[in-house]
C-alpha cells in the first residue's frame, strides 16, 4: 500500500506544480490584460465620445472578468492537487502510526464510557485518529458515535458491504475528503443551524409592516436614481431612506438573532453541498449506499441555496453595503423571507441530509482504513450468545514490523479466562487487542487479524482507574465503582451479553483481600450474562479454578537471556508460575 500511496502522492504533486505554472501564467496575463484596458480607456476617454467609451468598458470588463473565472477555476484545481497530494502523505504516515491530523475525538468523547478511555478510542494516537478521514462537524460526530455504541447486526452487515464496495473506489473517496477540505469552515458545529431548523416559522417577519412594507423598494431605488441623474432633489430621497430605515429598525434584532444561527457554517453548507452532489452523481453497485444516495436526491441545490441566503443576509455586516443597498432596497426583509421559505419547504429534509452526508464520511473513514490494510479480514458477526474466536490476532496501532499475533477463544455466556504472566510480558496489551478489535468488528470495521468471529456484545473495560483529588477517590475505590457499574450492567435485563476486560483486578488491597474479592466476582461474573477476560498476578485465583469447566488460564512469560529479560509475547495455556520482579529491580540498581 505504501507503493501506491507514494505514487498517487507524487503524481498529485506533479498535477499541482502544473496548475501553479498555469496560474502564474494567468496571473501575468491578468495584469497585461489590465495595463492595456487602462491604456485602450484614457485613449477613448480622450478622443472619442462616452458612448463607444461606455461600450468598450462593458466589453472590457466582461473579457476581464472571464480571466477572473478562469483564474479562480485554476487555482481551485491547484488547491485541490494539493489536498490530494496530502491526503496520500497522510495514509503513508498512517502505515507508520504518525498521526499529523489534529482531530482527537476526544470532544465527543465521556469519561463515564463503558471502555473508550482504557482502550485510547479517542485521544492522541487513538484508534480515532487511525480510523477519522472525515472533515464535516457531523462526519466526525458519526464516527466517534459508532465507535462508541454496539450497532445491530443488520446495521454492522449493511456498513460492511458498503465499506467493501466503497474501498476499491479510491478516486471518489479521496476526491470526497479533498472536496470536503476546500472549504475552511467545514468542521463547524451545526447545532445552532439545526436549532433554527427545528423552530417554528417566525411570527415578527409576517407581520403586514415587513410583509408589505418590503415594496417599498420599488419607490426607493427608481427616485435614488431620479436623484442620480437630476430628476429629483434630495429630499425625497432622504424622506424615503428614512422610512425604510424604520420599517428595518422593527426587524433588526430580530434578523441578527437568526444569523447568529446561521452565519457561523455559511461557509460549511458549502462543503455540504458539494458532497452532496458527488454522492447523488456516483454510481453505486451496493443497495445500502443506494439507500443512502436515495436520500440526499435534491440536497446540493437546496443546501447550496442556504448557502446563498446566508451568504447574502450576512452582508448587512458591511456598512457600506448595508447604507447603498442594504437600505435603500429593504435587503434583511426579502431575504429573511428567502430564509423562511426555505425553512418551510426542507425543514423535515435538513436533518436527514446532514445524517447521511455523515454516515457517507464514516463509511468513507472505515473503507479508507480497509484499503490501507488489505491484510486485514472482515469479521464474522454472530446474533446471540457470547463467540469470540481470533486467529493471528494483533493491535492495529502497532506497526505490522514489530506487532505480535496471537489465537485465542471464548464460547458461551458465564466464561472467564484468567491471564496471568510476568511483567511488562504483554498481559495489558493483550487484552486491549482483543477488546479493540471487538469495539472494531461491531462497528463494522475490519479486524487486524487472519481470522475473526464475534457475536453482538456490550464491551467493558477496568484497566485504567485512577485516583481522583477533586473527587475525594482513590485508585482502589475508583475501581470498585467501575465494577459496581459493570454489576449493574449485566443484571439489566433484555440486553445484549457484556464482554468484560478487566486488567490487574483489585491491585488496590491486600493480597488475601485481593483474592477472596476476585473469586467472589467471577463466581458473580459466571451467574449473569456476560463472559470475559481478568489478568492478575494472583497465581493462586488461576490454580483454585483451573478444575472449573467455565474458566481457562492462559499466561504470559518471560526468559532470561544472558542477564537480561526477553519477552516473546505469545500466548501460552496455563498458569505462569514464573515471575520477573526481582530481575527487574537488579536491572535498575536495587540489590536484592
Amino acid at each position: 500500500m505504501r507503493a501506491l500511496f507514494q505514487e498517487r502522492l507524487t503524481s498529485f504533486q506533479e498535477e499541482a506544480n502544473l496548475f501553479q505554472k498555469q496560474y502564474n501564467q494567468w496571473s501575468a496575463i491578468r495584469a497585461v490584460l489590465f495595463l492595456i484596458f487602462a491604456f485602450i480607456t484614457y485613449f477613448l476617454y480622450v478622443s472619442y465620445d462616452v458612448l463607444f467609451l461606455l461600450l468598450f468598458m462593458v466589453v472590457a470588463t466582461g473579457i476581464f472578468l472571464s480571466t477572473v473565472v478562469k483564474h479562480l477555476a485554476i487555482k481551485a484545481n491547484r488547491d485541490k492537487a494539493r489536498l490530494l497530494a496530502s491526503l496520500n502523505q497522510d495514509e503513508i504516515n498512517r502505515l507508520e502510526s504518525v498521526f499529523t491530523r489534529s482531530e482527537t475525538g476526544l470532544n465527543f468523547g465521556n469519561n463515564q464510557h463503558f471502555y473508550t478511555a482504557d482502550l485510547d478510542i479517542f485521544g492522541k494516537h487513538s484508534i480515532y485518529q487511525l480510523l477519522n478521514r472525515t472533515h464535516t462537524y457531523v462526519g466526525a460526530r458519526e464516527l466517534a458515535w459508532w465507535l462508541q455504541e454496539t450497532a445491530t447486526i443488520n446495521t454492522i452487515l449493511q456498513r460492511q458491504e458498503a465499506i467493501e464496495t466503497l474501498k476499491a473506489k479510491i478516486d471518489w473517496r479521496q476526491n470526497f475528503e479533498a472536496s470536503a477540505m476546500l472549504i475552511e469552515e467545514v468542521a463547524e458545529p451545526v447545532d445552532k443551524l439545526l436549532a433554527w431548523n427545528s423552530s417554528p416559522a417566525n411570527t415578527k417577519i409576517q407581520q403586514p409592516l415587513f410583509q408589505y412594507g418590503k415594496y417599498l423598494a420599488f419607490v426607493t431605488v427608481p427616485l435614488l436614481l431620479a436623484w442620480v441623474i437630476g430628476l429629483l432633489p434630495i429630499g425625497w430621497v432622504i424622506v424615503a431612506l428614512g422610512i425604510n430605515g424604520m420599517i428595518l429598525k422593527g426587524i433588526f434584532e430580530e434578523i441578527g438573532r437568526v444569523l447568529a444561527q446561521t452565519s457561523q457554517v455559511a461557509g460549511a453548507l458549502k462543503a455540504y453541498s458539494q458532497l452532496a452532489d458527488l454522492i447523488t452523481k456516483e454510481n453505486f453497485d451496493n443497495q445500502a449506499l443506494k439507500r443512502l444516495q436515495a436520500q440526499v436526491t435534491g440536497a446540493s441545490e437546496a443546501i447550496g441555496m442556504l448557502d446563498k441566503i446566508t451568504g447574502r443576509m450576512a452582508n448587512r455586516t458591511n456598512p457600506f453595503f448595508m447604507f447603498f443597498v442594504g437600505l435603500p432596497t429593504l435587503w434583511d426583509i426579502w431575504y429573511f423571507n428567502k430564509l423562511e421559505n426555505w425553512k418551510a419547504t426542507h425543514q423535515q429534509d435538513l436533518p436527514n441530509w446532514l445524517a447521511t452526508i455523515a454516515q457517507f464520511e464514516a463509511l468513507n473513514s472505515l473503507a479508507g482504513y480497509a484499503f490501507a490494510n488489505p491484510s486485514f479480514v472482515v469479521p464474522n458477526i454472530q446474533a446471540t450468545g457470547v463467540q469470540l474466536k481470533a486467529k493471528e490476532l494483533g493491535h492495529p496501532m502497532i506497526r505490522s514490523s514489530k506487532r505480535v499475533c496471537n489465537d485465542i477463544a471464548l464460547e458461551g455466556i458465564g466464561k472467564t479466562i484468567i491471564i496471568t504472566g510476568s511483567n511488562m510480558s504483554g498481559k495489558s496489551t493483550f487484552q486491549r487487542t482483543v477488546a479493540i478489535n471487538t469495539v472494531l468488528a461491531l462497528a463494522g470495521a475490519v479486524v487486524c487479524a487472519e481470522a475473526f468471529e464475534c457475536s453482538q456484545v456490550q464491551v467493558f473495560t477496568s484497566m485504567r482507574t485512577q485516583d481522583s483529588l477533586e473527587e475525594d477517590t482513590s485508585s482502589f475505590y475508583a475501581e470498585l465503582k467501575r465494577l459496581e457499574q459493570l454489576l449493574v450492567r449485566v443484571k439489566e435485563e433484555g440486553r445484549i451479553p457484556t464482554l468484560y476486560f478487566l486488567d490487574e483486578i483489585l491491585k488496590g488491597t491486600n493480597s488475601k483481600d485481593r483474592h477472596d474479592g476476585a473469586k467472589a466476582l467471577m463466581l458473580q461474573l459466571h451467574k449473569a450474562n456476560a463472559s470475559g477476560f481478568i489478568s492478575t498476578h494472583d497465581v493462586e485465583l488461576g490454580d483454585e479454578f483451573a478444575s472449573q469447566g467455565f474458566v481457562e488460564n492462559v499466561s504470559f512469560a518471560s526468559e532470561v537471556q544472558e542477564g537480561r529479560l526477553v519477552f516473546d509475547y505469545k500466548i501460552k495455556q496455563g498458569v505462569c508460575h514464573s515471575f520477573n520482579a526481582s530481575q527487574l529491580m537488579r536491572q535498575i540498581g536495587i540489590e536484592m
